[in-house]
């Protein structure tokens, strides 16, 4: 009985000194370089370049040129593959790499062009990497020249990327959505394209005004103007679309224009078999609210209100129709999904043609229809210059 006594007090002494050993592998805040944001490029010589942003600890800040603070500082290197370049810039750090807090990875325009595949390794095969960051493509211009150049409404720019694509105020892609298109059959990849421009006081800064087109794993092209607007209202992403449509002729006292804002988006997407093809219809609901009306028309009229509909349906659907048609002929990718909703609907016909789809889907016959209601026509309901008396 002792012997037992004595053998259950040693597995009880040994279980506590198990949850008292204490984090034998610590970090402390002020050993830890927080990466806030990655950029990958395509230097002049082939080689990968990695460029990392990085926050600056309170009380340390270094200044610009201008004579303010900075809250980061960039650092870059080239190399074979992304752990050799760490260890590069490992060398001009007091701290330690840390990619657990990074939101933003942005791809340049000429690794993209090139192919992806051999470096997204790189980004995710750390423990520290998380799914979670946003993915962005740079238009125009380096992943290297997006990550050095600062914002001006936040300390760190990596923030004011997050917070646009979080905001819905751009189209939003994640690490694991960005993989999955690239992984599997049916639909594939895009991302919001990103470029410098400069403010109104001449200071660099960016904007999130276009769509990164992928083919499998390399960049195709950018949609940009009403394209992109037309396939951000296919992702229902109404938080900053607006829609201006030349409703009546031009005169000297209005524009003829009215303008509306989305306020909800539903999407439904049907396959069918067509002769042995696959067809898609693609429907689109969308409610809306009038928010500018530069013509002599008073919508309050129910009539009125109807023939704009019918109006604004028929410019979206030419709208979302051209859209598809680029990503057909000129992309001849699949960025709508077409080809998943083809194999949930179709399962026996998707395993014999997945492996072709791409070859299939410029030639898919896709019907558009678009319901618009506006529900809302704003706080006056005939145009403010109407003479009333």
């Amino acid at each position: 009985m002792n012997l037992r006594r004595i053998g259950l007090t040693c597995t009880m002494l040994a279980l506590y000194l198990g949850l008292l050993t204490g984090c034998w592998d610590r970090h402390e805040m002020d050993e830890l370089a927080f990466v806030m944001a990655s950029g990958l490029d395509l230097a002049d010589d082939g080689e990968l370049e990695i460029s990392l942003q990085i926050a600056l600890p309170t009380g340390i800040q270094a200044s610009d040129h201008s004579g303010g603070k900075k809250a980061f500082m960039a650092v870059s290197e080239k190399g074979n593959d992304g752990m050799d370049i760490f260890s590069k810039e490992q060398q001009q750090l007091s701290r330690n790499i840390n990619l657990g807090h990074r939101r933003v990875i942005i791809i340049g325009e000429a690794l993209g062009r090139k192919g992806i595949n051999q470096v997204m390794d790189t980004l995710l095969r750390s423990p520290e990497s998380r799914y979670n960051s946003y993915i962005a493509t740079a238009y125009g211009t380096t992943a290297k020249e997006v990550i050095r150049n600062p914002y001006p409404l936040e300390k760190i720019p990596a923030v004011g990327l997050n917070n646009i694509m979080e905001g819905n105020y751009s189209i939003s892609v994640k690490t694991d959505e960005f993989l999955d298109g690239l992984a599997t059959y049916g639909k594939n990849p895009v991302t919001p394209g990103i470029r410098v421009i400069k403010d109104a006081n001449g200071n660099p800064t960016f904007v999130l005004d276009k769509i990164a087109v992928y083919r499998q794993n390399q960049l195709v092209g950018f949609l940009s103007g009403e394209q992109q607007k037309a396939f951000m209202l296919y992702r229902g992403n109404t938080q900053v679309i607006t829609w201006s449509l030349q409703f009546e002729p031009p005169k000297k006292e209005y524009k003829g224009t009215v303008n509306i804002h989305f306020l909800k988006v539903r999407t439904s997407i049907h396959t069918r078999m067509a002769e042995g093809k696959p067809a898609v219809d693609l429907r689109i609901k969308t409610s809306c609210r009038l928010s500018a009306n530069d013509t002599e028309l008073d919508f309050n009229q129910p009539e009125t209100l109807a023939l704009l509909e019918q109006k604004y349906e028929d410019e979206l659907r030419k709208a979302v129709a051209e859209v598809i048609t680029v990503s057909q002929q000129e992309f001849k990718s699949d960025i709508f999904g077409f080809g998943r909703k083809v194999h949930i609907d179709h399962p026996y016909v998707w395993k014999e043609i997945k492996e072709d789809w791409n070859e299939i889907y410029p030639s898919v016959p896709v019907e558009v229809k678009i319901d618009v209601k506006i529900e809302r026509i704003g706080r006056t309901q005939a145009p403010g210059q109407l003479m009333k008396y």
